[in-house]
């Protein structure tokens, strides 16, 4: 009997590493992940993105999983889903091992650290 090959076990794993490939999307996680929660008009002042790019790429994010959501009147703020899958784990780690030594990111970090939210 032939094993059928199947990549279905391989899409996270694919969605995960996509959302890795874009710099606005790398960039948004480490804000993420720094400040826990953030609603999508605080990531504009720190990165110089548009809403409609903020709001394309957490979109992305949130159909991988990765985020969730939460209304306060007109604003919505985003946080990282927990989740004990330990491939997102790792990808998040990855997230963080790369903002050690990613001037962008770092000057990020700096902007939010100064940021009074929305």
């Amino acid at each position: 009997m032939a094993v059928r090959n199947d990549e279905s076990s391989l899409r996270l794993t694919a969605a995960l590493m996509s959302v890795l490939a874009d710099p606005a999307r790398l960039r948004i996680l480490h804000l993420l992940r720094a400040r826990g929660e953030l609603c999508s008009c605080e990531i504009g002042p720190i990165t110089g993105y548009i809403p409609s790019k903020i709001s394309r790429h957490l979109a992305i994010m949130k159909t991988t999983g990765l985020l969730e959501e939460r209304r306060a009147g007109t604003f919505i703020h985003y946080r990282l889903r927990r989740s004990s899958d330990p491939l997102i784990k790792r990808v998040l780690g990855t997230v963080d091992l790369i903002a050690k030594a990613d001037p962008c990111l770092q000057s990020d970090r700096s902007k939010l650290d100064a940021a009074t939210g929305c």
